[in-house]
């Protein structure tokens, strides 16, 4: 029985209540919420409260960190394109060279809404269209704001393209200018962007959308320098293409030369990365996102994540942009992420990388990569960020009552895309009985479909 002081907010009566992925659930749990923080937890009868939330027949978790996410795309989902990554990219560069800042207010309140719907409290959105003399950073801002939960606005840059990219668009015709920043024009818009106010749902970061590595980090350092000096760190995608390396480099040693190894700095994708790398990355503080659904769709290689998981505490399980990601949930990609590991490496896999840990990098390890302490737990002290998925839905039907004491094989067998029912930021309610609290989502499919069909065709 809790016999501390009276809480702000008490959610009760879970059929399962997880603290942590990586500790037994709390059965017939409660928590109690103070001033945005986890007070306390247990099993049975209820602390008093405030306010009360039944959450019976529920099972309550941390809410997910997605630690790579490009919330403009939100107004880019189920556009299929032929052939590998730079014909991909070629169809959707064309569209985001139109893009207005209307268009980006309504891309990332449909990615920060299905988001928050899957039961994510906190996003890094890494941002890297930036036309000149227009403002894209706000209207992602307000957006996410709107919708209630937390934002790490990674300000991203495009000094250059992938290969022959930039050749390609403008032989069609494309406003290379409207994608392309030159690298004096990104490293001052940015600083003016990092020296922007921060609060608890507001924090800065940046990074090139694809790693310079023809000055040998000259802009990466001066980038650098700028983040560091704003208190922040660096983001990229580093998956290193044949021939950016010199002979007999590793990744992680091309990473160093060119000026992104820094403690705090984190990577996207790493797809050509070796366990080694990954292994050295982590002892330089660094961690690296695993985007299960974009993997897939653009055919990189499944990575070995309980080698990964064993060199690095940094490893992070996140949605990608709507544009290789269209379901935009992060309990659908964790799920993903488990069965392609099984799918490629065999049952022998759940020893070190079964629903535990998945579910825990997608969490508390994306917390760590993305340097924000406090969030992916709900252990005492903890940031009051909750997800809760009802055993009323269907997805749920015909589970016996003995699988609410194992939640992690619970979801990862039965779910089947329904929406989370509660979700909480700092006690704060985003999401109330399935549904968003501050967005009309009718309008929101409106707005959002007349977008995606006025770039898209």
């Amino acid at each position: 029985m809790w016999d501390g002081p009276m809480g702000d907010l008490a959610l009760h009566g879970a059929s399962a209540l997880v603290t942590d992925w990586r500790t037994p659930p709390l059965m017939d749990g409660w928590l109690l919420v103070s001033d945005g923080k986890v007070q306390a937890s247990g099993s049975g009868t209820p602390p008093h409260a405030s306010e009360s939330i039944d959450a019976s027949s529920m099972i309550v978790v941390p809410g997910f960190v997605a630690a790579h996410h490009h919330l403009y795309q939100g107004v880019a989902r189920g556009v299929h394109v032929e052939g590998g990554l730079i014909d991909w990219l070629d169809v959707h560069y064309r569209a985001w060279s139109k893009m207005t800042a209307d268009d980006v207010r309504v891309g990332a309140l449909v990615s920060a809404s299905l988001a928050a719907l899957g039961g994510c409290t906190t996003v890094a959105g890494f941002e890297y269209v930036h036309p000149p003399s227009e403002d894209f950073v706000t209207p992602v801002v307000e957006s996410v704001d709107r919708v209630g939960i937390r934002l790490l606005y990674v300000r991203g840059c495009a000094p250059r393209l992938e290969g022959p990219l930039g050749e390609r668009l403008a032989n069609q015709g494309v406003d290379i200018t409207r994608l392309v920043e030159p690298e004096s024009v990104a490293l001052s818009r940015t600083a003016e962007v990092l020296a922007g106010p921060t609060h608890e749902r507001l924090r800065w970061a940046a990074g090139p959308t694809t790693p310079v590595v023809d000055d040998d980090g000259d802009f990466h350092r001066a980038l650098d320098e700028i983040a560091q000096g704003a208190g922040t760190w660096l983001h990229t995608h580093f998956h290193p293409i044949p021939g950016t390396r010199v002979s007999g480099e590793s990744a992680f040693d091309m990473a160093a030369r060119v000026g992104l190894v820094r403690k705090g700095n984190w990577l996207a994708h790493g797809s050509r990365l070796t366990s080694e790398d990954v292994a050295r990355f982590g002892h330089n503080g660094m961690g690296v996102v695993h985007n299960p659904s974009c993997s897939a769709l653009l055919g990189y290689p499944t990575p070995p994540l309980a080698q990964w998981m064993a060199g690095n505490d940094r490893i992070a399980i996140s949605v990608d942009g709507a544009a290789s990601n269209d379901r935009g949930g992060m309990l659908a990609e964790t799920q993903l992420a488990w069965q392609m590991q099984r799918a490629r490496f065999g049952a022998e896999v759940e020893a070190a990388c079964g629903p535990e840990a998945i579910l825990d990098a997608a969490t508390r390890g994306a917390a760590r990569a993305i340097n924000w302490e406090g969030l992916g737990t709900l252990t005492v002290g903890s940031t009051a960020d909750i997800a809760a998925w009802s055993l009323a839905d269907m997805g749920f039907a015909g589970s016996p009552a003995s699988a609410q004491t194992t939640p992690q094989w619970l979801v990862f067998r039965c779910f089947a895309g329904a929406n989370a029912s509660h979700v909480l930021v700092g006690g704060d309610p985003v999401v109330v009985g399935g549904r968003l609290v501050h967005v009309e989502t009718q309008q929101l499919i409106q707005q959002s479909r007349h977008t995606a069909t006025r770039l898209y065709g």
